[in-house]
């Protein structure tokens, strides 16, 4: 699952800016244009506000989830969902964890296999 994460990550990435390669192709980087071609419509100022709100969810459960499990290189993702957006910190922040989780339980001792129901009947 953790390549998983990673792919989408990637996909995350490079979709995004195909589309602003586009528009910096066509305008240069003229921010005034963008922020007037992402409210063009109300349909394009939905996805823009869509896309806000799910960063900051996104940025707070990275950092929260991220501290809870002591994880390193949250910055990684953080910085992903800063610049490039959700569809690649997201998933880049998931493949970490999933990560970091793998590492854990490697170093973690594995818990006795329950002894056979027959063993754990007391003797009369």
């Amino acid at each position: 699952m953790g390549y998983f994460y990673l792919g989408l990550a990637l996909l995350g990435a490079v979709a995004p800016y195909s589309f602003l390669g586009q528009f910096l192709a066509a305008n240069g980087p003229d921010f005034e244009a963008l922020k007037a071609q992402a409210a063009a419509s109300p349909v394009s100022a939905y996805f823009a506000v869509n896309m806000l709100v799910a960063a900051l969810v996104t940025l707070v459960f990275i950092v929260r989830e991220g501290r809870r499990l002591r994880m390193k290189g949250l910055w990684l993702p953080v910085v992903a969902t800063f610049a490039i957006g959700v569809s690649c910190g997201l998933p880049l922040f998931l493949y970490l964890r999933k990560a970091a989780s793998e590492l854990r339980d490697a170093g973690e001792p594995r818990p006795a296999a329950a002894p056979p129901a027959e063993a754990r009947k007391p003797s009369r």
